[in-house]
């Protein structure tokens, strides 16, 4: 019988470590990833309302030359997305953002603000003029304003990425890739 005990325990202990591993991917996403945040396939992060992180209150002179401070969208669901001129994707992704910001200054309950990682205020104004774009952008070119981000929040520090703040400032989800209008629409989603 004591033969039979021995090989027992090393199972036993290789099954608790499994459903271990199991209980921390289902909780978390994947091993390393906080508890209460859950990454996608796709480059999406949402975060759970107990373990949504404060944004960081975002102020700066927009191109248009007014103030820009997201304490200005208390109450309200807030996009921010980083994008460059020279970036390819974010061109897709602005027309997406203008549509979204159109139909939610129309309902009032969301709005948008870019921050542009262009090096001249002149090369961002030219591409926010040439996309429509009818949301204050901050000149960000060394990417500051997403490095001031918790841990964890990001997978990337490149563009586009896009962040959605939830009415109480807090960080709700995140996409590091670009984002379709369906996309965005189920990530604002999580804000409520």
């Amino acid at each position: 019988m004591k033969l039979l005990k021995r090989p027992i325990v090393p199972l036993l202990a290789a099954l608790a470590c499994v459903g271990a591993l199991i209980a921390a991917i289902t909780a978390g996403g994947s091993p390393g990833t906080p508890k209460g945040y859950h990454r996608g396939d796709n480059g999406t992060l949402t975060i759970e309302n107990a373990y949504r992180p404060g944004a960081p209150d975002y102020t700066g002179i927009g191109l248009d030359g007014r103030p820009v401070r997201l304490s200005d969208f208390d109450g309200k669901i807030v996009v921010i997305t980083a994008w460059a001129s020279s970036c390819d994707p974010c061109v897709e992704q602005a027309e997406v953002l203008a549509r979204f910001q159109r139909k939610a200054a129309e309902r009032g309950d969301a709005a948008v603000v870019g921050l542009s990682r262009d090096s001249s205020s002149e090369m961002a104004r030219v591409f926010t003029e040439k996309h429509d774009m009818p949301y204050p952008n901050v000149l960000d070119p060394s990417g500051k304003r997403l490095l001031n981000l918790p841990k964890g929040v990001l997978a990337t520090h490149g563009v586009p990425v896009t962040l959605i703040v939830d009415p109480r400032g807090r960080i709700a989800a995140t996409a590091s890739e670009p984002v379709t209008e369906s996309r965005l629409e189920r990530l604002v989603a999580t804000a409520h």
